[in-house]
């Protein structure tokens, strides 16, 4: 009886000592064992107080030899027992213009890189700024333009790699990007006034608005508890939640897909740099982000477009950028999104061209090509061809301080294709301008005029029919220069009569007028001599009229 009593009685013991443990375990930091470790260094390195712990330590972990350690074994050390202290946090990344309110006076100064920020620390980013912050665990902050951001909790629970982050977010956009958790204390959040976000290890942006007390969070990865009024929600990854101030969070609701950039060009060559994509089902607006890395910390361009598309980018430099465009729901939740790495090589820009342009009809086998002069250029280079590939140019020439060309050889009819790329007093290449089109037509030729001919009530004119032509522009004139002019006229057909005008030498021209309204050269001019009738055909008219009279 003896025996099984004592053997009850140790179940009770065991029993009371799990139970008893269980708050340990749920608030103990696991360490792993590693070569050299002792019982005595780890008490150092992550304990409070000294050999009181050391020895409840040894206790907890049941070790025999606190001088020898089996590696990879593991160590249960109860938080309690850790050493605590405030970590700064770092400022990795900083552009634009933004300013930190630091110390307990709250002193205003420009952020910038390598700047270590303390708790009640804040920061305010103007319109074209972003700042970047680095926390005790490795967590990131990305402080987005026109936000305000409180540091409220910075600590860590020694080298465990535990940390307690805690933000109030007062106004704008951040994205978090946080280390997953090492140990039951680790604890990151977010406040804003409508709404708290906790984390263990996760992605995610959030916004509090600045006209409203809402609070938008978008998870793009892990889970998100997003409190309020007493309730929270577990918002999974590609789900958003809105919160509003006084109100339990809403459900979470799925985040529009990424929107379709695949067919946007990788390779552009204009300084201002336009965008558009196939509209996204459910997308009310778009927001759209350049940044030089995938990361996104610092950001060229942040806007939002009521459509998809964007245009009017402006960057400072040529390089390879990438491009990150999300859709934005009926209620204001960013989806998720695309991204799409280009490259700009804009400069040096090609000068504007001026002559010919727009497809135009010239008539000159030697056309003069003219262009604007650009800046810090030393050379252009010009090509010509007879496709839009520039595959086979005409010409392919190096051309010095001018902003004009003619070729030396006539064109044949046909249509042409030219551009201009700028070579700068680097010695580098820009690329190529707009391509510009145009027909070379040569002029219609002048009719040939046949001998004219005199009759008793006409002088009449004929002329060869030219083939495409519209109408043709007769000249008469009484004098060999047609400067004074009886007949200025644009006729359809090949003929014309003059009712027969006073004796006199007569000189025509005629010229063919195409359907564009282009008019060739005159032909050959032609003279035709007007006779007198005589003195005595009146005389012998009013003495016949007489005749009949009487």
């Amino acid at each position: 009886m003896r025996g099984v009593s004592n053997r009850i009685s140790a179940v009770i013991v065991l029993v009371i000592t799990v139970f008893v443990s269980l708050p340990v375990w749920a608030e103990n930091y696991v360490y792993t064992v590693r070569p050299g470790d002792n019982l005595w260094n780890l008490s150092d390195k992550y304990l409070t107080r000294g050999v009181a712990y050391t020895t409840r330590l040894q206790e907890l972990n049941q070790v025999t030899d606190p001088e020898h350690l089996q590696p990879g074994s593991k160590l249960r050390f109860p938080v309690r027992w850790l050493k605590v202290q405030p970590v700064p946090a770092k400022v990795t990344g900083v552009s634009g213009s933004a300013k930190a309110f630091v110390g307990e006076a709250k002193k205003e100064q420009s952020v910038t890189a390598g700047q270590q920020l303390t708790v009640g620390d804040r920061v305010v980013t103007g319109q074209d700024g972003n700042v970047v912050l680095e926390f005790a665990d490795g967590s990131r902050l990305i402080i987005r333009s026109d936000s305000e951001v409180v540091l409220d909790t910075l600590s860590a629970w020694g080298d465990t790699g535990m940390a307690d982050t805690r933000i109030r977010l007062q106004r704008g956009r951040v994205n978090a990007e946080v280390t997953p958790a090492t140990g039951p204390a680790s604890r990151y959040e977010i406040h804003t006034p409508a709404a708290v976000s906790a984390v263990r290890g996760t992605v995610y942006r959030m916004r509090a608005e600045d006209d409203r007390p809402e609070a938008r969070t978008e998870v793009l990865s892990g889970s998100v508890a997003v409190s309020g009024e007493g309730r929270s929600r577990r918002v999974p990854e590609s789900f958003g939640v809105v919160a509003e101030k006084g109100k339990p969070p809403d459900p979470p609701r799925k985040l529009l897909s990424k929107p379709d950039i695949s067919a946007l060009a990788d390779q552009l060559e204009r300084l201002s740099i336009q965008f558009s994509w196939p509209d996204l089902k459910g997308a009310r607006a778009y927001r759209v982000q350049i940044a030089d890395t995938t990361k996104f910390e610092k950001l060229h361009v942040d806007r939002t477009v009521p459509g998809p598309a964007i245009d009017r980018i402006n960057l400072d430099k040529d390089g390879d950028y990438y491009l990150k465009v999300r859709g934005i729901d009926e209620v204001g939740l960013e989806g998720l999104d695309a991204v799409r790495k280009f490259a700009l090589n804009a400069r040096p820009e090609p000068p504007m061209s001026m002559q010919p342009i727009g497809e135009t009809v010239i008539r000159e086998s030697q056309p003069e090509f003219r262009w604007t002069i650009s800046d810090n250029a030393t050379g252009y280079r010009f090509q010509l061809a007879v496709s839009e590939d520039f595959g086979a140019p005409l010409i392919n020439l190096e051309l010095k301080d001018q902003a004009s060309f003619s070729p030396a050889e006539p064109l044949d009819p046909g249509t042409y294709f030219w551009r201009l790329a700028t070579h700068d007093d680097a010695g580098e290449l820009g690329p190529y301008g707009d391509i510009q089109a145009f027909t070379y037509r040569p002029p219609p030729p002048g009719p040939a005029t046949s001998p004219p001919s005199v009759t008793d009530d006409a002088l009449n004119v004929r002329w060869t029919r030219v083939d495409n032509a519209q109408s043709y522009h007769l000249q008469i004139a009484a004098d060999s220069d047609f400067k004074e002019l009886i007949v200025d006229e644009k006729v359809g057909e090949p003929s014309f009569a003059l009712p027969k005008p006073r004796p006199g030498r007569y000189y025509m021209r005629v010229a063919t007028v195409e359907s564009d309204g282009y008019q060739g050269p005159y032909g050959a001019v032609q003279a035709a001599e007007v006779p007198s009738t005589g003195w005595w055909k009146p005389l012998l008219i009013w003495l016949t009229f007489v005749a009949i009279a009487l």
